[in-house]
């Protein structure tokens, strides 16, 4: 089994639902400040060990046990038992901010967790192998319930491959209902043991995990097969919210859910286009205040290393603008509404920029990034306008962005001149 490319599919899945799950104030800069922790802790990795971090993926692929066992593992072991009290004070404080579990699922039927596994066996690898490796080798980067997403929601592959071949669902609707988000309910069980239920409007998941240990079971699945839902189910079920980000980071979620009564199943582009930026208008001033708020953590712009890259890559750039909706010929241009609507904690243009920028070794690189953490710059240019670098090995990433217009000018990806 390719487990580096697993790894960036539920890296991918990860980046874009871990939102749902939300923690409070405190709980969100003592996040803050435990990344940034863990970051130099893992940071040997991107230099003089990098050879140890590249033996670790071919373990991965090769050989879970192998991969358990390595040094690699161990020394992220070391740093969540350096920090254990942290970790559950952060994973306990996003349980808690969870409203309970729906007490039923009209529309969802359950689905047979060995059909399931039918579904997603590769290799002879097991559904149940993978989420336990997974759930090992992302600890470190698990600092709530959103972050087990990127253990669980492996099985969205088996789930869309069952609806589409057993179920008759069409590839195109299975990929609207899923990308309408996540809705996130958590119950306690017994001491360090919640149960945890996600919700999409295409399958639920249902499993225990312990915050203690980062140990997952998968309890349950439920795939939806009962025609249009009705409306408002779930309206109103989020996480409890007394910040101005935790309120906008539930509107949005919010938003995209109810896309579901007003356009399933025949969904208008052009119309959902026009509710997003509505929405967006309505609610500038908290996007332009959040958006500040997380550039102006990242430390200032590197001009001395930008200048060693020297060469820009045409292909690279112009991918990166395809990927963004930026089709236009100016160098001018305006971020889509589908992707300024969720330009917010979790980046989308440096997300973006990392998936090109690693597109020709997406499993190292891509493990690399969200494991060792994003190397990124910023500097605030005059009012809302920021210069912002990405470095990634021997490929940077440069542009500014308008934070309240979303304009974004100067979009290059560069490489460094080959020895």
């Amino acid at each position: 089994m390719n487990t580096p490319k697993v790894f960036l599919i539920a890296f991918l899945l990860w980046a874009g639902s871990a939102a749902a799950c939300q923690k409070p104030l405190s709980a969100e800069a003592e996040e803050q400040q435990l990344s940034a922790d863990l970051d130099r802790w893992m940071a040997p990795y991107r230099d003089e060990k990098k050879a140890e971090f590249v033996d670790w993926m071919a373990a991965g692929e090769n050989n879970p046990e192998a991969a358990l066992a390595h040094p690699v593992t161990r020394h992220m072991q070391a740093f969540i038992e350096k920090n254990k009290d942290r970790y559950l004070r952060l994973r306990l404080a996003g349980l808690e901010t969870l409203p309970p579990a729906p007490e039923t699922f009209p529309g969802y039927e359950v689905m047979d967790l060995q059909v399931l596994d039918e579904y997603f066996q590769q290799d002879s690898v097991s559904m149940r192998e993978i989420i336990d490796l997974t759930s090992v080798l992302t600890a470190a980067r698990t600092f709530g319930p959103g972050g087990t997403l990127s253990s669980v929601n492996l099985i969205h592959l088996a789930v869309s491959d069952y609806l589409t071949q057993e179920k008759g669902m069409r590839w195109r609707d299975y990929v609207r209902l899923y990308g309408l988000g996540w809705l996130c309910f958590a119950d306690p069980i017994k001491d360090t043991q919640w149960k945890v239920v996600l919700v999409n409007r295409a399958f639920v998941m249902e499993y225990s995990w312990d915050y203690a240990t980062n140990g997952i079971e998968l309890l349950k699945v439920l795939v939806y097969t009962g025609g249009k839902q009705q409306p408002g189910w779930l309206a109103g079920r989020l996480p409890k919210a007394s910040t101005p980000q935790q309120k906008l980071l539930n509107k949005v979620d919010e938003f995209k859910w109810m896309l579901y009564d007003h356009f399933y199943p025949d969904f208008d582009d052009r119309e959902i286009e026009e509710r997003q930026r509505q929405f967006l208008v309505e609610n500038r001033g908290a996007y332009t205040a959040l958006r500040n708020a997380v550039l102006g953590r990242y430390p200032p712009i590197q001009r001395e290393r930008w200048a060693e890259f020297s060469h820009e890559d045409p292909g690279l750039t112009e991918k990166m603008r395809s990927n963004l909706g930026l089709f236009d010929s100016f160098e001018d241009q305006i971020l889509p509404e589908s992707i300024s609507i969720n330009e917010l904690k979790y980046s989308q243009v440096l997300t973006t920029a990392t998936y090109v920028m690693t597109s020709d070794n997406l499993g190292y690189d891509w493990a690399a990034d969200w494991l060792l953490g994003k190397e990124v710059y910023a500097r605030r240019l005059d009012g809302n306008l920021w210069e912002v670098q990405l470095f990634m090995g021997d490929v940077a990433c440069g542009y500014q962005w308008n934070t309240a217009t979303d304009e974004l000018h100067e979009l290059t990806v560069r490489r460094k001149e080959k020895q």
